[in-house]
């Protein structure tokens, strides 16, 4: 052992004999409540400590052998601190899985520091912090089944950054998942990151896993949580981790959230969920004997796998045909095992899909599976019920369908949706009385500058629009799509509409210079013929925006009203000259 290692076990000794750490809380903010959920208990040494560091705490403590000790020791400061705040919220308390596998480790503990503190187990999470690899799955179900039996819920936390990230949260199941705080950082203004995030909601949404969202320091990043419906948050912005926390939020931290409706929360079609994959089979309990599956196997020669549920239509797992006749018909394999129930041999961690499921958010749950894991057959449930069973041919080619009829429908040369699913969401706007706003994009003197500088460059122009509009439309409530030639339009689900127009306008303007020669940007426009063949000066390309607010007018009733006044609201818009938004009034 080097010096450096002896000062550091001597260190870390004297921190675990003198229990000398310090628990901090930090605020969990549910988003729908707009109040503090839960608190987040923070451990840190001493601070004159080169192990004040949780980080280097942790480092040291699993090199010297002495992690669990570590792990429990601050469990239980953790929770006798919290207790003597009297805080009604819920803890979560961090562990590392590794340490409940060290031999020294003593379970049981963590009932006795919460008896002692007088704070029910119901109260508490435990919050699985993936720091090291998981290298025994069944071993962390059977731990985390151990604490659910106790009363505590689970937590995931950093997905997205662990070693293992979805295959975990498939295989523990937990509560909770905290999302990385590396895609809750500036996730107002990155596109990537809100696709990322949407699509673990769309995943937790159809297993009831909620999302805490980690990380969030500014105003833009809490709005974009709360725009999203991220269920919960935690960052600096609301407080940073303190021995002593408030327990409620400053209410000008706060703003209402949105109740409208936006669209990706109106209901999916039929084909683009996981109820469309439905085939009916009728499932095995748990305690069906093994000769009573080998009867179903042997009847329905059909079969590739029977799913099996408990006394209250829950699926718990799968019996893969081929697997189970191998034990089943090898030379002891009924006298042996016939009478045992089925529970025995099943697999207990088959991919269970709700019918609300997005086919997509099942794609990406089955992939993240590793390959020996993989199966042809999934299970579907309602609400936690046994519905039926799918097939991953099934879903694929269901997705392959919807691929191809999203690029049937798409406009061949910015790949936005076309008219079709246009019309589809104005139906649905007007239908569900969506509060949004309807945005009619033209390009004003295209015609004589593709006359002047050719198609090629007139394709650029409309490209560079399209990229545009959807870099400053919020695409997880916002929708935009191409009419055909320079005509756009986008709705509007996003409160700050008229700032997302003007983004839209400066950055137009700005593209002038990679579309115009020096001498027609000096000139400010360029000289075309015009229909009747007589030179005309035309100024620079310019972008005018017609806008309607849905809930302004009372006679909108379908996609034809729509058009007209949309149509007048861009009418008035090209009136001016260079860019322009105008808003109709009723």
């Amino acid at each position: 052992m080097t010096k450096e290692e002896l000062l550091q076990y001597q260190a870390l000794d004297k921190i675990l004999e003198t229990a000398a750490l310090t628990p901090l809380f930090q605020p969990i903010v549910s988003l729908k409540k707009n109040k503090i959920y839960g608190f987040e208990a923070l451990i840190r040494g001493p601070s004159d400590s080169a192990l004040h560091s949780p980080v280097n705490l942790f480092d040291a403590a699993s090199r010297h052998g002495r992690l669990a000790e570590l792990d429990l020791m601050c469990r239980e400061v953790a929770i006798k601190q919290f207790s003597q705040l009297n805080l009604q919220q819920k803890l979560f308390i961090n562990t590392i899985p590794a340490a409940l596998f060290q031999e020294d480790y003593q379970h049981g503990l963590t009932l006795s520091f919460l008896e002692k503190a007088g704070i029910p187990a119901e109260q508490v999470v435990i919050e699985l912090t993936e720091q090291y690899p998981i290298d025994d799955y069944n071993l962390m179900r059977d731990a985390t089944d151990h604490y659910r039996d106790m009363g505590f819920s689970i937590a995931l936390d950093d997905l997205g950054a662990g070693y293992s990230g979805l295959r975990t949260w498939s295989e523990l199941k937990p509560d909770f998942v905290k999302v990385d705080r590396h895609f809750m950082q500036n996730i107002h203004d990155d596109a990537q990151k809100r696709q990322f995030v949407q699509s673990m909601l769309d995943i937790a949404d159809g297993i009831d896993c909620q999302v805490i969202g980690e990380g969030v320091e500014i105003r833009e990043e809490y709005i974009a949580s709360q725009e999203m419906n991220i269920d919960f948050v935690q960052g600096y912005y609301f407080a940073r981790p303190t021995q002593y926390p408030k327990s409620t939020i400053s209410p000008d931290l706060l703003s209402k959230r949105q109740t409208k409706s936006v669209f990706r929360q109106l209901q999916p079609r039929s084909n683009t969920i996981v109820s469309s994959l439905l085939t009916t089979v009728v499932p095995i309990k748990s305690q069906d004997s093994v000769n009573t599956v080998g009867d179903r196997f042997q009847h329905s020669t059909d079969l590739i796998a029977l799913p099996v549920v408990n006394n209250d239509n829950h699926a718990v797992g799968m019996i893969w045909r081929d697997e189970f006749m191998t034990l089943y018909a090898s030379r002891y394999g009924r006298d042996l095992h016939g009478r045992k129930p089925i529970q025995m041999f099943m697999d207990d961690s088959p991919v269970i899909a709700d019918v609300q499921l997005p086919l997509k958010s099942l794609s990406q749950l089955i992939t993240s599976q590793d390959e020996h894991q993989q199966h042809s057959m999934f299970i579907i449930t309602d609400k936690g019920h046994y519905r039926g069973i799918g097939s991953l041919m099934d879903l694929l080619r269901q997705i392959t369908d919807l691929q191809l009829t999203n690029a049937r429908h798409a406009n061949p040369l910015t790949g936005l949706p076309g008219n079709v699913p246009i019309t589809e969401q104005i139906k649905e706007a007007i239908k569900h009385n969506l509060d949004i706003v309807v945005c009619y994009f033209d390009l004003d003197n295209f015609k004589p500058y593709n006359d002047i500088y050719g198609f090629g460059k007139g394709d650029k122009v409309i490209n560079e629009t399209a990229q545009i509009l959807c870099k400053h439309a919020n695409t997880e409530i916002d929708f935009v799509g191409h009419v055909g030639g320079d005509d756009f339009i986008a709705l509007f689900a996003s409160s700050d509409w008229q700032s997302r127009c003007s983004k839209i306008l400066q950055d137009f303007t700005a593209l002038h210079p990679s579309l115009y020669s020096e001498q027609h940007i000096d000139a400010r426009g360029i000289t075309a013929t015009d229909r009747h063949g007589n030179a005309m000066f035309y100024q620079l390309l310019s972008l005018s925006i017609g806008a309607v607010k849905l809930h302004d007018f009372d006679n909108i009733n379908d996609e034809v009203d729509l058009a007209e006044v949309a149509t007048k609201a861009k009418s008035a818009a090209k009136k001016k000259a260079g860019n322009y938004l105008f808003q109709l009034s009723p």
